[in-house]
């Protein structure tokens, strides 16, 4: 269900082999909704939903706080264009 107050965002995640194993710790952060595991320089997408910027501030550093996670960039969803 999307709430229209709360902002979407995309989080890009690299990591290292230590990571290897925690995705059910990124799924347990209070406001992600989605874990993608990719190929390519991107290990993860992440897909986000929190009520303010504070909030998706601590998302970040939850996730960033998780053993093996090297980094990540943040996304804001403007808006969805579904065909």
């Amino acid at each position: 269900m999307h709430h229209s107050h709360f902002m979407e965002a995309i989080i890009l995640v690299k990591v290292s082999s230590s990571f290897q194993g925690n995705v059910e710790k990124v799924l347990q952060i209070k406001g992600v909704k989605k874990v993608y595991e990719l190929t390519g320089d991107i290990d993860l997408l992440v897909e986000v939903e929190a009520p303010s910027e504070t909030d998706l501030r601590r998302i970040v550093d939850e996730i960033l706080s998780v053993k093996g996670v090297e980094s990540t960039d943040t996304r804001i969803v403007l808006s969805h264009i579904v065909k």
